[in-house]
């Protein structure tokens, strides 16, 4: 397994009383780039479960934005997922 750096969008989610979009950041362990976004997408999913929208074809996107290899550092923490919405 790799750790990778994932950022992604998402646009056009029902979330609380309108339509919003958020940006998905997190560092999780795949054994490659399209496997380290669904990991993320998977573990966001368990703490917002309106993401789901992206995989049910309801008219909600997930972009990945960037989707990157990195080296493991002290303190690092591995599959962890954060989520903004905006």
């Amino acid at each position: 397994m790799n750790l990778w750096a994932v950022m992604a969008v998402g646009e056009g989610f029902a979330h609380l009383e309108g339509t919003a979009s958020f940006e998905l950041y997190g560092v999780v362990s795949a054994a490659d780039a399209h496997a380290a976004l669904d990991k993320a997408i998977d573990l966001a999913v368990q703490r917002w479960p309106e993401i789901a929208q992206g995989r049910e074809g309801a008219g909600a996107m997930i972009h990945a934005e960037e989707v990157n290899e990195i080296t493991m550092t002290p303190g690092m923490e591995v599959d962890v997922v954060d989520v903004s919405w905006v």
